[in-house]
């Protein structure tokens, strides 16, 4: 696997020194604005390679793992599948394999959707700093889909099985005999572990998005609607959630069906309740969103297009388009950084069976302009 290392000398003087927390990675480190390799793909990859870029950056552990920056993707390989984890501890600047997250329950593999969490807080039995790696496991020939929770107690370098959130059927979107879960998102909001997902199984709507929620990483209680529309063909999917600088909550998701494909956002105020029949508001077009917050409260947005989209009001009002030197792709993920940055992971384009490609996971550390340069989108605005 090809390592691409771009680590500045004073970035290594300060690792020696032991300075390891965000603000001087932000710092020292010289990757702003950079497409940095992640993983290529291996000997026994099968296109197209690598898919559905997931990252974070922990904030909740020691010190000397403070900072440090986790990726993972949809890893296509010929035998059983799995999900690779890769680590960062130079702000991004190169990655290396730590380890993988293999099915330890099924025998399936874990195959689609992965996710990356650091437990801000302790969660019954779960100190804070724990990671959590969720994602879709499903046989071979894809009849069931079922969304399982592994953890890992030593950053990243080994995991075990914590539990199943949910369970649904065969592995293929919108077929009438098809039930699948897809697409979690994790969030901690009041003290409990939420996992937002995506539900094909109510025969009144294609696809519909849901969410259960936690109070020890283990025990899941019944699922809760978020997003229904009244469209039977419609497909709300792939939610992400994040706080605002107010102190609630906004979600991004996918409409798709019926010839659509484009973003919507809806606001929340505790996260739990979002009044499900409110089929949001589009600021973008594309599918696959991701949603982050910055330390200052600007919301950033992304679809499967490659510009970001701002908004500096708590989701009320104008949203602004920020073109990036990062190709679109398949559902990217974006995480908040100190200084105005954010962590971008891709793993490449979404390939239709008769295409070929080969993707590979790359990551940018990308700093939000301070001025205001910005092209508008439409001006959405929330009633």
């Amino acid at each position: 696997m090809k390592k691409i290392t771009i680590v500045s000398f004073i970035a290594f003087v300060a690792c020696l020194f032991g300075l390891r927390n965000t603000s001087v990675f932000a710092k020292n480190y010289d990757a702003t604005n950079k497409i940095v390799t992640i993983a290529e793909k291996a000997d026994d990859s099968v296109q197209p390679n690598i898919l559905y870029g997931r990252g974070m950056v922990t904030n909740h552990t020691t010190n000397e793992f403070n900072g440090r920056m986790y990726a993972t993707f949809e890893n296509y390989v010929s035998g059983v599948p799995y999900f690779k984890i890769y680590e960062s501890t130079d702000h991004g600047n190169s990655w290396n394999h730590i380890s993988n997250v293999k099915d330890q329950v099924n025998g399936w593999g874990l195959r689609y959707q992965p996710f990356l969490y650091e437990l801000p807080e302790t969660l019954g039995d779960l100190p804070k700093g724990t990671l959590i790696c969720e994602g879709n496991s499903i046989p071979k020939d894809l009849s069931k889909t079922k969304i399982d929770l592994y953890k890992s107690l030593d950053h990243g370098r080994t995991w075990d099985y914590l539990s199943t959130i949910d369970e649904g059927g065969k592995a293929v979107p919108d077929q009438i005999d098809a039930t699948p879960v897809w697409e979690p998102f994790l969030a901690m909001i009041d003290h409990q572990l939420v996992c937002y997902y995506s539900d094909e199984r109510d025969p009144a709507h294609s696809q519909k998005l849901i969410h259960k929620v936690s109070k020890n990483g283990i025990d899941w209680g019944n699922q809760v609607e978020d997003v229904v529309f009244s469209a039977k063909k419609a497909r709300p999917g792939m939610a992400t959630v994040a706080k605002m600088k107010n102190g609630k909550y906004i979600m991004t998701y996918e409409v798709v069906g019926n010839g659509a494909h484009y973003s919507n956002y809806k606001l929340s105020e505790d996260a739990i309740h979002w009044n499900p029949e409110d089929e949001g508001i589009k600021f973008a077009d594309g599918g696959s969103p991701y949603v982050t917050v910055l330390a200052d409260g600007t919301i950033v947005a992304n679809t499967a297009n490659s510009p970001l989209y701002l908004n500096k009001n708590n989701g009320e009002g104008k949203w602004e388009t920020l073109q990036i030197p990062m190709p679109g792709a398949y559902s990217r993920s974006l995480t908040a950084l100190p200084n105005n940055q954010l962590l971008i992971v891709s793993g490449g384009s979404y390939a239709h069976p008769t295409e070929h490609v080969d993707n590979i996971a790359t990551s940018m550390v990308f700093t939000i302009p301070k001025n205001n340069a910005f092209q508008l989108t439409n001006n959405f605005i929330i009633k």
